[in-house]
Parts: C-alpha cells; structure tokens; sequence
C-alpha cells in the first residue's frame, strides 16, 4: 500500500464518518471513539453501538493508516473525537468508529 493510496483510504473513512455523523444528527457532546480492533471487537461493538463506521485494514499498515486519519481530521470540524487517541490492539485488522452515547436498546 502507497503512502497516497492509505491518504486517500483515510480521507473516504472519514468522508463516511462525516456522512454517519450528519445523518444520525451525532450531537458535540456526543462525540466519536476510534479503535482498532480484531474483527470479534468489531462484532461486538456493532452489536452494542450504532451508529458504527468501519474499515479493513491490513494490519501491516494501520499504524500508518491511524495517524493519515488523525492528520486529516482537521478538515472535518463536525467530527468530535472523545479521545484525540486510537486505541490499539493486537492483531487489529479493523478500524472503527463509534459513538459511546448511542447505545442500541
């Protein structure tokens, strides 16, 4: 993977998130968690959150990918991050975002 073709995966990752954002009406206190996760993580943080955006990574390259979205975030001021930090995990192949405030009932 390119370090412009991980940019550009950054960028979509966050134009859906922005897209999640305005469409569930995520309010700023609300606010958005990143994580990266293994794909049972995810399951589970589907299964109790919504909305969720996520995206496969190869785990080679999320570390890179994490920062490309941390650097573009800049450009998407309606995203509030609750952490300015990802949360990493071994064997992570996923990234995804999720608001803590919107539990599903």
């Amino acid at each position: 993977m390119q370090k412009d073709s991980i940019a550009q995966a950054a960028k979509v990752f966050l134009f859906h998130l922005n897209n999640s954002n305005d469409e569930n009406g995520i309010l700023a206190h609300e606010g958005w968690k990143i994580h990266q996760v293994n794909e049972a993580e995810k399951t589970k943080i589907e299964h109790e959150y919504y909305p969720t955006v996520s995206v496969e990574v190869d785990s080679k390259f999320i570390n890179d990918f994490c920062d490309s979205v941390l650097t573009n975030m800049k450009a998407y001021a309606k995203i509030k991050l609750t952490d300015a930090l990802i949360r990493e995990s071994a064997g992570s192949s996923y990234l995804i975002a999720f608001s803590p405030a919107r539990i599903r009932r």
